[in-house]
């Protein structure tokens, strides 16, 4: 046998031993519940600075998560606040911990990629601040999507409940053509070794199509080199990442989102996003750069990243970036 037709049987012991004994859980699935404490904001005194507040204002938070930007804002002002999540989960879990401001918080499901129907819907044209947490929440690696490449799931990789792209990660690793699938993993997930392992991937299709993350995996794994497999950084992230960005068409919705905003920015206004990797800083740089030759002011000249201190307490912050523009 070669080693494609030996991926599902070998990979969970394998990569238990490669991964200090934790291998693929498989703890997660539709049932995964979220939870306030599990997942901790990023960056949340640095956004509310930016925002800079004032009574009576219309707010929106286009990526509520777990809520936890969102009850920050609620504190800081008494400011009237939109949430909007693509998760269902999160929704439900945003909505039960902004219950106590009653009329002030109302959480709704939606990508913010359709900002401009959903402001319609809502009965809210300008609007005074913005703010866009990129980032993904912890709950969602146990949503049973396949979002991680620590638990043994079906690759969906779809934010909500169906994917913005109009595909999935298994469609896209067993229906797209090799070099396609190469430009994506280096495009999105600037994967250096994206052409072998597209080539491995269109390889292991052909004796049998994927549908678990653990056959991703353990092919990602035997197509690079040897002395890459036990980095920093896990060898199936820029991958994973890459099909994440894929299937949700994030720097479109993004994009999207972005100028939406801008449209419904009251003067005065202000957007605030918080990125997570290079690709989404560079889009938010050039976006923000074109607002302000229309009539917009930078509020800082380099992006902010977290202190020291709240790193040490949450290493996801690691990787943050926050950049804000003021409209004139």
């Amino acid at each position: 046998m070669n080693w494609q037709t030996l991926t599902s049987v070998r990979a969970q012991y394998r990569l238990r031993r490669e991964e200090d004994g934790t291998g693929h859980e498989r703890k997660s699935g539709p049932h995964a519940k979220f939870s306030f404490g599990a997942h901790q904001s990023v960056m949340v005194k640095e956004a509310i600075s930016l925002l800079d507040l004032k009574k009576g204002e219309v707010v929106v938070d286009a990526t509520a998560g777990v809520g936890g930007h969102s009850e920050a804002i609620l504190k800081a002002a008494p400011v009237q606040l939109l949430s909007i999540d693509a998760d269902k989960k999160a929704v439900e879990a945003s909505t039960k911990r902004l219950a106590h401001y009653k009329s002030r918080a109302k959480v709704i499901q939606g990508n913010f990629r359709d900002l401009d129907a959903i402001l319609r819907r809502e009965n809210i044209d300008l609007v005074d601040k913005f703010l866009f947490d990129l980032g993904w929440n912890r709950e969602q690696l146990e949503a049973g999507k396949g979002f991680s490449f620590l638990l043994d799931e079906p690759l969906n990789m779809s934010y909500g409940e169906k994917p913005a792209s109009g595909f999935t990660a298994a469609e896209i690793l067993n229906s797209w053509k090799e070099k396609v699938i190469a430009d994506v993993l280096y495009g999105y997930g600037e994967e250096r070794f994206a052409r072998p392992i597209a080539k491995a991937i269109v390889a292991r299709r052909e004796i049998l199509p994927y549908t678990t993350t653990i056959e991703l995996v353990e092919t990602i794994r035997d197509a690079v080199p040897a002395r890459t497999r036990h980095g920093k950084i896990h060898v199936a992230t820029r991958t994973f990442q890459a099909l994440r960005i894929a299937v949700n068409d994030e720097l479109g919705s993004i994009e999207k989102g972005l100028k939406s905003a801008w449209a419904h920015l009251k003067p005065g206004g202000r957007i605030v996003v918080i990125t997570f990797h290079s690709i989404e800083d560079r889009l938010v740089k050039k976006t923000f750069a074109a607002f302000a030759k229309k009539g917009g002011t930078l509020l800082v000249k380099k992006p902010l990243t977290a202190s020291r201190a709240e790193i040490t307490h949450n290493s996801s912050a690691r990787s943050a970036k926050m950049r804000a523009i003021e409209k004139e």
